[in-house]
């Protein structure tokens, strides 16, 4: 089931409610220098590192999990989104980029498939933890981290934050998620642990064709193909995004040409 009923519950308000004040935020904030206008995603990027920091020390607390080691796809809001807001360097405008082309991942991903970004026993048990009836921090932290992080999708939308270059911008993404697949695919065999889908999917319909790739080909040669799929689709759907985010930035804010 790609929707719950709980998830249509907590999710559509969310996208209504995130539009609205990224919406109002931007129109407040048209007038000022680039850096100002950057503020709320920086703050947004502090909450992140912020929750991703208490999640690791929770972690360690109870008894490290390699679960947790922040090699996941939507780890990569860690790693970009602090370079996009906080490096000044040449490059800054590659990672501004890729950051927004993540945000515009996990909306697309919230927005057609929320069940495989968690599900709605995660959002019960958020509640509960909040609520002092037992729950987990740890879904509690994943329900609130990319929550933000959908923010953060509608702040690059309405604000305009990504300066478009369709030729160059393509080959960043292609060589930043194949670099992330060529590392994190092989290594998540070699732990196993499953980042990113790429030991198991938890999508029934990926996964059925792991099991029947291996089937058919034997666990090694089977594995492998089913990793290079996932590797495939995590290139294809960031170049979706980034179309995605450059049609709607470009049709809220008006076209450069």
């Amino acid at each position: 089931m790609f929707w719950t009923p709980l998830h249509a519950y907590t999710l559509i308000p969310q996208f209504i409610i995130y539009a609205v004040i990224a919406f109002v935020i931007s129109r407040a904030l048209k007038d000022k220098d680039y850096e100002t206008r950057l503020l709320p995603l920086k703050i947004c990027t502090v909450f992140l590192l912020v929750l991703e920091a208490l999640k690791q020390t929770a972690s360690i607390l109870t008894g490290y999990d390699l679960y947790c080691i922040p090699l996941h796809f939507c780890s990569l809001f860690l790693y970009f989104h602090p370079l996009a807001c906080f490096y000044r360097g040449k490059y800054r405008e590659k990672f501004m980029l890729l950051a927004g082309v993540v945000s515009s991942c996990l909306f697309l991903f919230m927005a057609v498939y929320p069940n495989v970004i968690y599900s709605d026993e995660a959002i019960r048990s958020m509640w509960n933890y909040i609520c002092g009836t037992g729950g987990s921090f740890f879904e509690l932290h994943s329900v609130l981290f990319h929550g933000i992080g959908m923010f953060t999708f509608y702040l690059f939308l309405f604000q305009g934050l990504v300066r478009f270059n369709k030729k160059k911008d393509i080959v960043s993404i292609v060589a930043a998620f194949g670099l992330y697949c060529l590392i994190v695919g092989p290594f998540a065999q070699l732990i196993d642990t499953n980042f990113n889908n790429f030991v198991h999917s938890n999508a029934p319909f990926l996964e059925e064709i792991r099991l029947n790739v291996i089937n058919i080909l034997g666990n090694f040669p089977g594995q492998t193909v089913y990793v290079l799929i996932i590797s495939a689709g995590t290139v294809l759907v960031p170049l979706i995004a980034y179309h995605v985010l450059k049609w709607l930035t470009e049709y809220f804010n008006g076209s450069p040409d």
